[in-house]
């Protein structure tokens, strides 16, 4: 004899599936702005062991435009200190949707339990 699985499973287990799709994409998020940030803190630290004087350029789409490296160095602390908040939010949101996909998750396995059981002698006895 072939168990259906509940309705109430399916619709959990769709729930589990785009928890888990928004989770994975979080997370990509968070490892590439993580990967930027490490890229402008090599960037930082090498125009900083340059001379005040020395000729620095940035790219400006195809075309590289000359600056002074004081200019560079303040665009960069500027996008480091954006994607330290962007990391901080992302690492947030991972937390939240991670503890919601476990939650889904142990609803779901509580779920198919209480089916697969459902039809035998055996198993405890009892209810919430």
């Amino acid at each position: 004899m072939v168990e259906r699985v509940p309705p109430e499973a399916e619709v959990k287990y769709n729930k589990y599936l785009q928890l888990r799709d928004t989770y994975n994409a979080i997370v990509q998020q968070r490892l590439a702005a993580e990967s930027s940030l490490s890229e402008i803190e090599k960037v930082i630290e090498t125009l900083n062991e340059l001379s005040d004087s020395a000729e620095v350029y940035k790219m400006a789409g195809f075309v590289l435009v000359k600056s002074t490296k004081g200019d560079l160095l303040k665009e960069l602390q500027d996008r480091k200190e954006n994607l330290e908040l962007k990391i901080k939010a992302l690492k947030n949101q991972e937390n939240l949707v991670k503890d919601e996909l476990d939650k889904v998750a142990g609803e779901l396995q509580r779920l198919l339990q209480g089916a697969a059981g459902g039809g035998g002698a055996a198993g405890p006895a009892g209810g919430s």
